[in-house]
């Protein structure tokens, strides 16, 4: 049985060649988890805050008590115990057990971006790929370290997604049907973008003639969804009158928002993206002889160009501080590099999309091009809203992430092989180069919380004196309680 033996020892290779990709992003993701400084990352105080409350007064916040309090709650009832279990072993200990919850979701991200590819025909070395792009994005690895639950939602999302694609071949298969209501229903009870994943669950049984099988699995998967996430959300209705509650309209955070729109939201910002703004991936201009104090970049009023830097970059400034010398060249390096597996993806995804429309959503991945379509629908309609430079943050994309990876395989089988070659070469080297980037303390060494930002996290924890974030910081961070 020759024919058989090449079988196995291919895919023996491709078992070995996955296995040192995921071992690689692990290694990376420990040391980053353990070496960078305290609550750095996107409200990272506020996130710890919500977890001391539950441990605190083993109650949830009120959705709009504070900062962060408006997330679901799965990410922060996990952190909650994975703080009281390290809690003898010191503040590094704590952190690093909450970073590792989106650290673990993120490898499971990449695991099955491979596996999706390789079931819907893609190559071997075009799934490597693509689940290096997903592992790699700096905004993957970023969130993937941070205390905050967006990598969390966005490994539930990615984990309901083999289930949901059987389902999409066979809408009376029960077990899959568990499956994906259950990962959907996690995906939705950790952040607001689990709705796109709850998209997808339902793609596979809008088609005429479902059998009694076919209705009793999507019964199972509604439930299961429903036991999990409704309760989560019959709360915000309860409390707050909205599903999706959003502090934006309480002093003072609707002030500091207020204090980074560059200007009202227009139709062209969705339209229109200056290359400059590639070539400059912070939203503040550097202070200058001229000006001591730094100002928003107005080229990030493009909300695809912001979007495309805080994927392949840190314009906020959590990482790579907007002072840094290293910002200088390791910001064009990447949003550069980022632009051409993005233009795969999106040819990929074009093509998707005509398929979709075209079988009725018959095709095996139509529930992916259906999530994507709702994730940026969604997208498009909160930055509408949210005009501010804060609000348009790449890593709200990333429960599309897996997705992505498969557009990314579509793409690349619709160029010519040399073509494809030197796209699958620069993809390589645009996440390798990412790896490289945002390791920390390989090419730069990021910095902690500015005693500035310790002090103004810390009047928000006076402002919010229920949501324990002056603890957190105090507990975490080592720095002095106000007023002291």
């Amino acid at each position: 049985m020759p024919g058989f033996a090449r079988e196995g020892d291919n895919r023996c290779r491709e078992n070995i060649a996955l296995a040192l990709l995921l071992l690689v992003a692990a290694v990376q993701r420990a040391w980053n988890a353990l070496s960078l400084p305290p609550l750095i990352g996107y409200d990272a105080p506020a996130h710890a805050g919500y977890v001391l409350t539950i441990l605190d007064e083993r109650r949830l916040p009120d959705p709009l008590e504070g900062w962060a309090t408006f997330h679901p709650p799965i990410y922060y009832l996990l952190g909650s115990v994975v703080w009281r279990l390290l809690e003898p072993l010191g503040p590094q200990a704590i952190e690093t057990g909450l970073r590792g919850l989106g650290a673990l979701a993120g490898l499971a991200a990449g695991w099955v971006a491979f596996v999706l590819v390789r079931r819907l025909g893609g190559s071997a070395v075009v799934a490597w790929v693509a689940a290096a792009l997903v592992l790699f994005l700096p905004s993957a690895q970023m969130v993937g370290v941070m205390v905050g639950n967006e990598a969390l939602a966005a490994g539930f999302a990615a984990l309901a997604l083999p289930a949901v694609l059987v389902l999409q071949r066979d809408p009376g298969d029960p077990r899959a049907a568990v499956a994906a209501g259950l990962l959907a229903g996690l995906a939705l009870a950790t952040k607001f973008t689990g709705l796109w994943v709850a998209v997808a669950c339902v793609v596979p049984f809008l088609r005429p003639g479902l059998d009694r099988h076919a209705r009793s699995a999507l019964e199972l998967c509604l439930l299961e969804g429903g036991v999990i996430a409704g309760p989560v959300y019959l709360r915000n209705l309860a409390r707050t009158g909205s599903l999706f509650p959003m502090p934006r309209a309480i002093e003072p955070i609707r002030s500091l928002e207020a204090a980074h729109v560059i200007r009202p939201r227009q139709a062209t910002d969705y339209v229109w993206i200056d290359p400059t703004c590639i070539l400059t991936p912070s939203i503040l201009v550097p202070a200058s002889a001229a000006n001591d104090v730094p100002e928003l970049n107005r080229d990030m009023v493009s909300v695809w160009c912001l979007a495309h830097a805080s994927l392949w970059y840190d314009p906020f400034g959590h990482r790579i501080a907007h002072h840094h010398p290293v910002r200088r060249w390791s910001g064009p390096l990447l949003t550069v590099l980022g632009v051409f597996p993005t233009l795969i993806m999106l040819l990929g995804f074009a093509q998707a999309s005509v398929a979709l429309a075209r079988s009725r959503l018959r095709v095996p991945d139509a529930p992916l091009t259906a999530m994507a379509f709702a994730g940026l629908a969604t997208f498009v309609a909160f930055t509408w809203k949210a005009a501010s430079t804060t609000d348009v943050k790449g890593s709200y994309l990333l429960p599309l992430a897996v997705p992505a990876a498969v557009f990314f395989a579509r793409g690349m089988a619709l160029v010519g092989v040399r073509t494809r070659r030197l796209c699958l070469a620069v993809s390589l080297a645009a996440a390798l180069a990412a790896a490289v980037v945002f390791t920390n303390g390989l090419v730069h060494r990021s910095e902690g919380l500015a005693i500035d930002a310790i002090r103004e996290w810390q009047w928000f924890g006076r402002v919010f004196p229920t949501t324990h974030l002056g603890e957190a910081i105090q507990r975490l961070a080592g720095a002095s309680p106000p007023g002291q």
